[in-house]
């Protein structure tokens, strides 16, 4: 990529609304956040906006779940 080419695609995300800004990565990264409930550890399964969609028994059921749907995994504290 070509330094114009960065600038120009820099100046398009300023351009973004904040609707617009939100929604990048929805469809692209999920968030995994542990949690305890009763005793027990779970992880849940978060859009990038923070929509709760699933959870899971452990991290790696989680991870497996979010690859299975074409995404990528990052953690949450």
């Amino acid at each position: 990529m070509q330094m114009g080419t960065e600038m120009s695609g820099l100046n398009s995300v300023r351009r973004l609304s904040s609707r617009d800004f939100a929604a990048l990565g929805l469809f692209d990264v999920a968030f995994v956040k542990p949690v305890t409930s009763d005793g027990e550890e779970n992880f849940e399964i978060r859009t990038a906006d923070g929509l709760l969609v699933a959870d899971a028994p452990s991290w790696e059921a989680a991870v497996t779940i979010i690859a299975e749907n074409e995404m990528q995994a990052a953690r949450i504290q």
